[in-house]
């Protein structure tokens, strides 16, 4: 997303970079000038209401090497507020990390499933974040684990939600959402949580082309993976009876074995006709999150140019949640 800030570095992820040096400096100037209040000002021109801002566990009291970055969470918060823009705050990553992908802030296993005392200092980060900011209105959510990994019934991750989701409304304001991962297997986990008194249960489901299988990827036609992403947003949406569901992470973005299939002078429009089929797919459920606002390149995972470009076009009905 941002390359720049490795530059120069053979860091794989937030862990590996905060050891390289000067780190901590190019980090705080990232947090600077990356996302602005003229980020937030353009989200409201053009009809965003909600945001989604993954954090780690380390986002309060930091554990080094990680750094905290509370006041930027602050800032952020306070702004969206400003500009009338709701926030999920998303827990990207976990300790020992739920899914070994570099998005949890550190690549290698997923040692979250292993020891419970991971998971209990799960809870109390999720804790001290709801009590952060009970008082204020503009926190619409927060989601409890991002993309665990996917296992038959997960009686671990269960057990976790219902504990996060005990604690959490022991110092949270009531109608704080909570939302949960799907861990892909939204089928198995619908139901998950219960929802209790005041406070609300979402389910998030991410969709993303590349998931289907590699080998699979360049032998089916869009016509047929059309078909699937419909039954796909038929399912979700018949699974909101239990709960509502959101599509918590989407792009346009197509899988390279696939869009190679193709002339470059046609990728174009195929991802634009990807991201229209998808906007369909979406509209009955509780809303979506684009993954990502921005990123150093414009493009495909770049909403804000996307936008720009005029290669998506925004509804303005309010019910939609818009971008990460």
């Amino acid at each position: 997303m941002t390359p720049s800030l490795f530059a120069g570095t053979d860091a794989r992820d937030e862990y590996e970079f905060m050891q390289t040096p000067g780190a901590l400096a190019k980090l705080r100037e990232h947090q600077k000038t990356f996302i602005t209040e003229e980020d937030f000002r353009w989200m409201s021109k053009n009809g965003i209401n909600a945001v989604r801002i993954p954090v780690g566990y380390w986002i309060i009291n930091g554990d080094g090497p990680f750094r905290s970055s509370i006041g930027k969470l602050d800032w952020a918060v306070r702004t969206a507020k400003q500009y009338d823009i709701a926030v999920l705050i998303c827990l990207h990553g976990a300790p020992g990390s739920q899914n070994g992908n570099d998005h949890s802030g550190q690549a290698g296993k997923a040692d979250w499933y292993e020891r419970q005392t991971y998971r209990t200092q799960t809870v109390q980060v999720l804790s001290e974040l709801a009590k952060r900011y009970a008082a204020e209105p503009a926190v619409w959510g927060i989601e409890l684990l991002n993309e665990p990994l996917a296992k038959f019934w997960q009686p671990t991750l269960r057990r976790f939600y219902r504990d996060a989701y005990a604690a959490i409304r022991q110092v949270a304001r009531p109608g704080l959402t909570i939302v949960y991962s799907d861990a892909f297997t939204p089928r198995l986990l619908s139901g998950a949580l219960t929802p209790k008194s005041s406070y609300p249960i979402v389910m998030d489901h991410h969709w993303y082309h590349f998931f289907i299988p590699g080998w699979l990827q360049p032998k089916l036609p869009f016509g047929w993976y059309y078909t699937y992403l419909r039954y796909k947003s038929l399912l979700v949406e018949r699974l909101s009876r239990a709960q509502p569901v959101i599509i918590g992470e989407w792009s346009g973005i197509i899988g390279g074995e696939k869009l190679s299939k193709y002339p470059e002078r046609a990728h174009e429009a195929l991802i634009d006709t990807h991201i229209q089929k998808q906007l369909t797919a979406y509209e009955h459920l509780a809303g979506w999150f684009y993954w990502s606002y921005k990123t150093e390149d414009r493009g495909v995972f770049h909403f804000r140019s996307m936008v720009e470009d005029g290669r998506v076009e925004l509804s303005t009905e309010p019910r939609h949640a818009r971008s990460r």
